[in-house]
């Protein structure tokens, strides 16, 4: 089911009517009101849903009982329900009651009963979403209206009636500022056609799912007139009052109604994401994974809807009920076809467009034909050509449907057989694939699969020449990896070391052969070859399905990198080439050695943190220069006590040698999701953490970087240990057309429930959620594309050189045994901080020994030299020009 952190349209109205409920009951009985007058959806008295009372349980069963009891709790705390926690009696109300409760409570006088403004809040909140259905079938025609759809419309009104009639009475008890609101404004209407002329409707309407706790005060509640206290009464066995659940017609047609209208904005706010990355301004990976978690949110709410109303299941038996009633409404008889071989009214198109029914008429065709013995083979042509001369916004209805009916038929082929025979195995799928491999003739399509086909169909829609830019994405990605990894392999082909022996070369070689079999070479078109020359059909373009499908090839280019990272991080620090060349380079840039800063080297140290690379902030002193560096080579902070032993032997730390991280907190929460192919991601409210830690810059912070960038100001670590590097070149670039989100502000309300209930925080928008999510992936695209091998061998290289040129004096001062092989070079940087300081009582346990007692920073300044005239060359600028 939906997270419970996430609000959807139809959880947000039933926890609103629930919260009044509660509130109008518990506000009731402590005015003296009886409990016996309320009635439940029989006319009898509310009655409470309190399980029966069980007998003590012994030995093994309490055991078992004691465990099943800690599960089930812990799955309620991860889906966000606070009833679960709560073992009171539950008593049903009846939505007529609200009427003769709020009559009840504005009549008492002793004291006057105040309305507290989130109560006023809910309760426009749920006025707002009834109304909305209103908006969209006023002033329709209702001659020859189904009589379903009548007993629809008066049992809405009905409920709309009751919950404003009960604000009307309430009114006289609200806060002032609460009284007059913006109830009786129009609302966006159901049609997608016109989301363009309103603007951010989509996003205002979801703007209102902010969270708002109602729950009555434990001890209020039971120091109330009326109410007696038990004794040892627990907070947990308080009554709560919800309002009756209905499984009639009605109120399934208003929760579909609920959440396609929830699906239509995800819709909404997907397209204009790819408008997003057509303008070059969202990543490809970040679109990609945002689009394919909203089919995973879409899945949770199909999952919600088919709990709630048990035996309804498929595409086909969710929709049918709120198509018809819809079509209705709009004038139009749901079986009407104006041609004999119709599938739908198309007088209807944008409604069924709206609720992906044009989608699932040509899925469910293509569905029949599949056979698990054969392959589908589409010959070009077979139902008509794309008529590319208009964007398909401009064609005519029957022309979208056609349109999109040849898109899906000249697709589905490669789609279908890329699912089946990457069953076992493959290098990262999306929804869409693993609902092609479940379908077959017979079988029910869930929404989501549908929801899954539109956002292939949409991205279509709003890409359209630009299609194929993501297979470029997605080969120049892959290209790059290779290339690096196979230089690095020739680099090190008789270089060695201890914590990278040879054999896991193979891993990186691996990386290589998965891009050659899943990137380079065309899997779909050489397992199609043989098929289509049995059967006489013309081959056709190389590379068809990734360069129709940006989504799959943004999920590769994520694997691709994901693992290229883990792999180059760990072979960096398994060398400690780039972690010691940044000790180094912070030592030359504090003692003034360098005149000018190094880019690259600076990129990373900001992106890695001091606190990873320097064992804390950046050290500032000779000395610590030293002891930083042992530290991050393993050695125990007890070794620089001031009370330890003079000759004890170096003590080594239990963390072990310090080393770079994999960087992107939100990238890694779909490591497994897309490198090994697990289900969704199971979010919790501590594992999204990192989606709202995670946000861009703002055009102030911007700004100010290009004004240090003009100046000249940059500085490699600036004070109280922060890294003030200037990334005028390489930071994220901010979408200027207002997609991005910043992290949405703490709600006052929500701060104050969470004081009372640690248990308790704040819920969101399903659409806050997924800007919120793109915004982070966007900016971790970064962090992601750093080539760690590169770097390893520039910063090999240039070791390599600072040895040649301070060889002569590091003979002198350690003898000819400092260096016994090439793959000691790191060692090189503890030399040169040995020979300028005094203190060398720890390093001498790692090192050799000075053989005079000479201290000088002459090293110091050879090594500046030779890394300056680095810095300065293209060589020492090379990752950011590759990032751009």
């Amino acid at each position: 089911m939906l997270p419970g952190f996430l609000q959807s349209s139809y959880r947000t109205y039933k926890e609103d009517t629930n919260a009044v409920a509660s509130w109008l009951a518990v506000k009731a009985k402590q005015c003296g009101y009886s409990a016996d007058l309320l009635t439940n959806t029989d006319g009898k008295s509310a009655q409470s849903k309190q399980p029966p009372k069980s007998q003590r349980l012994k030995g093994k069963a309490r055991k078992e009982a004691k465990q099943a009891a800690q599960a089930q709790g812990s799955k309620a705390g991860s889906s966000g329900t606070q009833g679960a926690a709560q073992s009171g009696p539950v008593y049903t109300i009846g939505t007529k009651d609200f009427i003769s409760l709020a009559e009840y409570i504005v009549a008492f006088t002793k004291p006057v009963v105040e309305v507290p403004a989130p109560l006023v809040k809910v309760l426009d909140r749920a006025i707002n979403l009834r109304k909305g259905h209103n908006e969209s079938s006023r002033d329709t025609k209702t001659t020859g209206k189904a009589a379903d759809q009548l007993k629809s419309d008066e049992t809405h009104s009905y409920f709309l009636g009751i919950l404003e009639q009960t604000r009307e009475i309430l009114r006289p008890r609200m806060p002032a500022d609460t009284t007059n609101d913006a109830l009786s404004q129009p609302l966006a209407d159901l049609s997608i056609a016109n989301e363009a002329t309103k603007g951010a409707s989509h996003k205002t309407a979801h703007n209102r799912f902010d969270n708002l706790e109602l729950e009555e005060p434990s001890q209020q509640f039971l120091d109330a007139p009326g109410a007696v206290r038990a004794a040892g009464a627990n907070p947990k066995d308080e009554p709560r009052y919800e309002v009756e659940n209905l499984q009639t017609q009605e109120e399934k047609y208003w929760a579909a109604h609920c959440m396609f209208q929830d699906i239509r904005y995800i819709r909404s706010f997907l397209r204009t994401l790819w408008t997003s990355y057509k303008d070059g301004q969202i990543d490809l990976v970040a679109a990609s994974i945002t689009t394919d978690t909203a089919v995973d949110l879409v899945r949770d709410l199909e999952r919600d809807y088919t709990d709630r109303f048990p035996g309804t299941s498929g595409y086909e038996a969710i929709s049918h009920l709120f198509y018809s009633v819809q079509s209705l409404h709009l004038g139009q008889q749901p079986d009407h076809r104006q041609r004999p071989d119709d599938p739908f009214n198309f007088q209807t198109y944008e409604l069924a467009e709206q609720c992906m029914l044009t989608t699932y008429v040509i899925l469910s065709s293509l569905q029949n034909a599949i056979d698990p013995d054969f392959a589908l083979v589409y010959k070009p042509g077979a139902c008509g050509y794309r008529e590319r001369s208009t964007t398909w916004s401009q064609k005519s209805a029957r022309d979208k449907f056609q349109d999109d009916k040849l898109v899906i038929m000249e697709g589905f082929p490669d789609l279908s057989l890329f699912a089946r025979t990457t069953r076992q195995e493959t290098l990262a799928e999306d929804n869409f694939i693993r609902g092609i491999r479940d379908m077959g003739p017979g079988k029910e399509i869930p929404l989501w699969v549908i929801f899954a086909g539109q956002c292939f169909l949409d991205t279509q829609h709003v890409l359209e020449a630009d299609l194929d830019r993501g297979h470029k994405t997605l080969v120049s990605a892959a290209k790059t990896i290779k290339k690096s990894i196979e230089l690095n392999l020739e680099f090190h082909k008789s270089l060695r070391v201890v914590n990278w022996p040879k054999e896991m070369d193979a891993v990186l070689r691996e990386v290589v052969k998965m891009i050659d079999s899943w990137v380079l070479k065309d899997l779909v078109a050489d397992r199609f070859q043989k098929i289509k020359m049995q059967t006489g059909t013309p081959g056709g373009e190389p590379y068809s399905m990734l360069r129709q499908y940006p989504l799959l090839c943004g999920l590769f280019t994520f694997a691709i990198k994901t693992r290229f990272q883990e792999l180059s991080i760990t072979f960096a620090n398994a060398w400690g080439s780039i972690m010691y060349t940044a000790h180094l380079y912070n030592a030359l840039r504090f003692e003034k050695l360098m005149g000018t800063g190094w880019k690259d080297m600076e990129f990373v140290i900001s992106l890695q943190s001091q606190e990873a690379l320097f064992v804390g902030d950046a050290p500032r002193t000779l000395e610590d220069y030293l002891k930083r560096y042992l530290l991050s080579m393993g050695y125990s902070a007890t070794n620089f006590a001031s009370n330890r032993r003079p000759g004890a032997s170096a003590t080594a730390s239990s963390r072990g040698p310090r080393g770079m991280a994999q960087l992107g907190r939100v990238c890694k929460l779909f490591g497994d999701r897309y490198c090994n192919n697990t289900p969704a991601v199971a979010f919790t409210r501590e594992s999204i953490q990192p989606i709202f830690d995670s946000k861009l810059d703002d055009d102030d912070d911007d700004d100010e970087d290009e004004r240090e960038a003009d100046q000249g100001t940059s500085t490699a670590i600036g004070k109280k240990g922060k890294e003030n590097v200037n990334r005028s070149g390489t930071a994220v670039k901010q979408a200027k057309s207002g997609t991005l989100l910043r992290k949405p502000k703490p709600n006052p309300q929500s701060e104050s429930n969470n004081n009372n209930n640690s248990d308790t925080r704040d819920t969101i928008s399903t659409l806050d959620f997924l800007s919120s999510l793109t915004n982070a992936l966007h900016a971790e695209q970064l962090e992601l594309s750093i080539d760690y091998l590169m770097f390893h061998r520039i910063c090999w290289r240039l070791l390599r050189k600072i040895n040649e040129t301070c060889k002569p004096k590091l003979l002198e001062m350690y003898g000819g045994g400092y260096l016994d092989k090439e793959n000691q070079l790191p060692f090189i940087v503890g030399y040169i901080f040995m020979a300028a300081t005094t203190t060398s009582r720890v390093a001498n346990n790692l090192l050799l020994p000075r053989r005079t007692e000479e201290v000088t920073s002459r090293l110091l300044a050879l090594a500046g030299e030779v890394m300056e005239s680095l810095a300065v060359a293209p060589l020492g600028q090379c990752l950011m020009q590759v990032l751009g």
